[in-house]
């Protein structure tokens, strides 16, 4: 009987006896297909899907540290980021590590083509290199702000490692006929019962999430998160954790994770459409200027925030032409611009607005 002062030793290997075939479960589930499908075939109409990648996964880093309340926001790293990496401050580069985190792990998982033990040791190990193994002591509990103990996961690390093991064994297992958006629920929540490090075990799955997604080919690229929404509903997510331990019936944390699809697919998908038409305005703004509409429009589309040096840089202008050029661009409000410490910042306000 679970108790939530005493480790969780018996946790319930997957995949449980649950019914995957649940009707309602399906049905929502085909909606949720339908959303992630959208998303994912209108990520490709971008030219360059690192225009939506990139601020995402900012946005993504911000949000999931908020969870471990590490606090900045979106604009503030996305500023720091255009100018030297060397000078961000502390919650800017938790944010900065965590992204390169991500997208390393999402990188080597698309190689290997599926997710393994080491590997996950292999990812704690890129977040937190300190503490780049499971846990071999006990004490571990998970509490609320008052410290009332909610969870006390399972421990020694060879009830740990088992259940690690089967874990991983469900996640590849591609045989067993469950709707891959019906078994990513029961993943995480198994990963996080387990919670088989000392720290950022939330940042770990997290990216794990995303990573499945991909690996199960409901996605080609990382532009579905979880963070967001979870801050939103921080107190549902956690009164469903509790309620599926004593009941030992997924049903409603599925469901939670199925509306988190469709929610999310549906509000990136519709970002995706305007900043598709923002950059073909931008484009013919530019063009009616007699400028290198296409160039320039990639240039300010490349990135949120650019220096007035790496914007010179990257379009080979002499300092006077450049001059020119931005005071132009500025003029006609096709750009706006920023000072943040010594330095100059250009964007397209309206690009900026969509990404916040």
């Amino acid at each position: 009987m679970f108790k939530k002062d005493i480790p969780y030793n018996k946790l319930p290997l997957l995949p449980w006896n649950f019914d995957y075939d649940n009707k309602d479960l399906l049905k929502l589930a085909l909606k949720a297909n339908s959303s992630l499908a959208k998303l994912n075939w209108l990520s490709l109409l971008i030219p360059n899907v690192d225009i939506l990648i990139s601020p995402l996964l900012v946005k993504e880093s911000v949000e999931s540290n908020a969870i471990e309340n590490i606090n900045t926001t979106t604009l503030k790293v996305l500023q720091e980021e255009a100018l030297d990496k060397n000078k961000l401050s502390w919650p800017e580069k938790e944010v900065s590590h965590y992204r390169k985190s991500l997208l390393s792990w999402i990188n080597k998982i698309k190689k290997q083509g599926w997710i393994w033990y080491n590997l996950l040791l292999e990812l704690q190990s890129i977040i937190e290199p300190n503490k780049t193994w499971v846990r071999k002591i006990p004490w571990t509990v998970i509490a609320n702000n008052f410290w009332e103990i909610l969870y006390t996961p399972p421990v020694w690390e060879e009830v740990i490692n088992k259940l690690l093991k089967n874990l991983e064994d469900f996640m590849n297992n591609s045989l067993d006929d469950i709707d891959p958006l019906i078994k990513m629920p029961v993943i995480h929540y198994q990963f996080e019962s387990i919670h088989p490090f000392y720290d950022w075990n939330w940042r770990t799955w997290r990216i794990l999430n995303i990573v499945y997604l991909m690996l199960s080919k409901k996605l080609d690229y990382p532009v579905l998160f979880l963070s967001e929404y979870i801050n939103k509903t921080r107190t549902t997510y956690y009164k469903l954790f509790d309620k599926t331990r004593k009941s030992w019936d997924f049903s409603n944390f599925i469901e939670y994770m199925l509306n988190w699809i469709i929610i999310q697919s549906e509000k990136t998908w519709k970002k995706i459409l305007k900043i598709n038409k923002l950059m073909e305005k931008t484009s013919n703004q530019i063009e009616e200027l007699n400028l290198d509409y296409y160039k320039i429009a990639k240039l300010l589309f490349s990135k949120p925030f650019i220096s007035v040096w790496e914007f010179s840089k990257d379009m080979w202008f002499s300092r006077q032409a450049w001059t020119r050029y931005i005071s132009l661009l500025e003029n006609k409000e096709i750009i706006s611009s920023i000072k943040v410490w010594r330095n100059k910042l250009i964007f397209v306000k309206d690009f900026i607005k969509l990404l916040d």
